[in-house]
């Protein structure tokens, strides 16, 4: 496809042998090569010196275009949807820069239905003055997280994560001074924001998500009236 992509580039032979080598069996691909290394994964550069520049001259072409992020994006929807390397490019979207996020969000989901709601980041404070935020605590009680609970997420980020959004809902403060008010250590908070910021990149998860939120939110409201008589604080 690369080279239909980009004609100035010609005849890429060497990429297309290199891709082969690749998808033989696991022991062919481990074998030392010429030079006694050995060739373990998919991430390394291609050993083979005119490979590798080929990769490279690729790569430049399409940097240089002021449309190679339209010919990227045609690249990358090529790949099957179940692909190893399509799901690990939904996964680091979030880590790559704006315009690279943007054409694996376009071509990873073509053509399939767009998302929604983007995730929210950070979480209004949608329930100011009506959700207590020292009632919440991490882990959050059993039957308030059964909102959570029916959606297919990790659970334990997500529980994690819902409530450092429930005390964003109740204060408006940031995702650290909710993770700190619950006595969450600051790599529990970034494992759960990775974790679920990526879930909710995938279609209807954000809206999923905040509607489970705001059932939780009442859930809590609900037992704060009953621990005071019935009396709304």
């Amino acid at each position: 496809m690369a080279s239909e992509l980009l004609t100035d580039i010609g005849p890429v032979d060497t990429i297309t042998a290199h891709i082969e080598a690749l998808r033989r069996p696991h022991p062919e691909r481990t074998a030392a090569l010429g030079d006694g290394r050995v060739a373990r994964t998919f991430g390394h550069p291609p050993a083979d010196p005119l490979a590798a520049a080929d990769l490279m001259a690729i790569t430049v072409a399409i940097l240089d275009d002021p449309t190679g992020h339209h010919t990227l994006a045609h690249m990358l929807s090529a790949l099957p949807s179940t692909s190893t390397a399509h799901i690990r490019l939904r996964h680091h979207a979030q880590h790559c820069s704006p315009a690279m996020t943007a054409v694996i969000r376009r071509s990873v989901r073509y053509p399939r239905k767009a998302a929604g709601p983007p995730a929210l980041f950070p979480q209004p404070a949608t329930h100011r003055g009506r959700l207590d935020p020292d009632a919440i605590s991490a882990p959050l009680p059993e039957h308030w997280a059964v909102p959570l609970d029916e959606l297919e997420a990790p659970k334990r980020q997500l529980r994690r994560d819902a409530a450092i959004r429930l005390v964003q809902m109740a204060t408006g403060c940031s995702r650290r001074s909710a993770a700190f008010s619950l006595q969450i250590p600051l790599g529990s908070l970034h494992s759960a924001t990775i974790s679920i910021q990526a879930w909710q990149k995938e279609p209807d998860n954000a809206a999923a998500y905040q509607s489970a939120l705001h059932r939780v939110a009442e859930i809590a409201i609900a037992d704060a009236r009953t621990d005071t008589g019935g009396s709304d604080r």
